[in-house]
């Protein structure tokens, strides 16, 4: 288990972020947020470790904003758990559906 997914699901719950709670549910249902950042600054001709290092600066910048797009905090909060509690339903629906 990735170590980052844990601490994304834990920011999403406790600190109420949209942005990490968006991250873990990717993780979760195997989309990977990041991978398809870095793959637009590749084809957009940026340098690998910078590739590597913006989605990283990305996603924190993102989560130090949320607070002007989503000034409700209550609303932040009801969006982060919902997006968690919807990816651990599809996860745990998928699994099942994929029973042999």
């Amino acid at each position: 288990m990735n170590p980052f997914a844990l601490r994304w699901l834990w920011l999403g719950l406790k600190g109420n972020s949209v942005t990490f709670a968006a991250l873990f549910a990717s993780f979760l249902l195997g989309w990977s947020l990041s991978h398809w950042v870095n793959v637009l600054l590749a084809r957009l001709g940026v340098h690998w470790l910078f590739a590597l290092i913006l989605p990283v600066l990305l996603f924190g910048w993102l989560a130090k904003r949320e607070e002007r797009f989503i000034p409700d905090e209550q609303k932040r909060k009801l969006w982060a758990r919902g997006l968690i509690a919807g990816a651990l339903a599809v996860a745990l629906l998928i699994a099942w559906l994929r029973k042999p």
